[in-house]
């Protein structure tokens, strides 16, 4: 954390440094991570102030704001609350062992954490981008051209996502929280990845009309790495039952898979232990759209 002389917090992670700091290496006093750079096809190594982080991200002077930086405020509050659960299911290795409150910090957690990132105001740009092309060769008044054209800037942006975080954030964590929850742990060689962006969906259900990643579409699957070696697995209770809350991955194919979802959901970086990043190689290989920051998240059905 960066502070101003005026007490401003500068530098604003969208992805917390408590919970990177689980897949990074301690050396003398500082915690480094293996970062692989989806746009430029290389791999480094940093501290964990370094990434995922942009200056004054969360920052707006919006009317409706009481104040500059409420949003940064308001999350590091939520991050407090979360990093006593967190820990826990870290030490215990057993949500059992969660008290309600606790697995609703989680569940609140996951949801704040999948609308605060930059990935995801990359998702809100492309929608408005798209619409404003869509239009493009309609008549507009001047009014809704000029509404739309404001709609796009970054500060308008900014604004519906922290918008989207307080007002619609709690009744995702809702629907999160009455999802089955599996603690996966990880006993393969390989390790979990992370990214900026490291709440992902998956769903081997096709509904191409409509879409198949809302929280409530039949067979939606959340996957959440904690550390290199637990993630949480969080799936639709009406197509998939089960009676376990934890399971054990000796097959490395499972970790490949979420791993290359991190590969595919992150804006710019994926983060590992270690320095093997082939897969991420691989994935980009037959996936070149996902190293452009701009590509297209938003599929426009005709």
């Amino acid at each position: 954390m960066i502070i101003a002389m005026n007490g401003t917090i500068r530098i604003q992670h969208y992805v917390p440094r408590f919970y990177l700091a689980n897949f990074a290496t301690q050396r003398k006093r500082s915690l480094l991570i293996r970062v692989f750079d989806k746009t430029e096809s290389r791999s480094f190594e940093t501290n964990i102030e370094n990434i995922a982080a942009e200056s004054h991200f969360y920052d707006t002077s919006s009317i409706g704001f009481r104040s500059k930086q409420l949003v940064e405020k308001l999350l590091s509050r939520m991050e407090s609350r979360f990093a006593i659960s967190y820990g826990k299911i870290i030490r215990e290795e057993d949500l059992s062992k969660l008290s309600l409150e606790e697995r609703a910090s989680v569940a609140y957690f996951i949801v704040m954490q999948e609308l605060r990132t930059r990935e995801y105001r990359e998702t809100m740009s492309d929608i408005m981008r798209q619409l404003r092309q869509r239009l493009s060769g309609e008549k507009l008044s001047e009014e809704l051209d000029r509404q739309l054209r404001e709609e796009a800037t970054e500060e308008s942006i900014k604004v519906a996502q922290a918008a989207m975080l307080f007002k619609d954030g709690p009744e995702f964590a809702g629907i999160i929280g009455a999802m089955n929850w599996i603690l996966l742990r990880n006993k393969t060689d390989k390790p979990y990845w992370t990214s900026d962006h490291p709440v992902n969906r998956h769903n081997d259900i096709d509904q191409p009309l409509l879409g198949n990643l809302g929280l409530l579409n039949p067979g939606i699957q959340v996957f959440f790495p904690l550390s290199s070696m637990l993630a949480l697995f969080i799936f639709d209770p009406t197509m998939y039952s089960t009676s376990i809350d934890k399971y054990e991955i000796t097959d490395p194919q499972n970790v490949i898979f979420q791993n290359s979802l991190q590969v595919q959901w992150s804006t710019r970086h994926v983060f590992s232990v270690n320095d093997d990043f082939s897969l991420a190689t691989e994935v980009i290989r037959k996936m070149p759209q996902v190293r452009d920051v701009k590509r297209k998240r938003f599929i426009e059905v005709n």
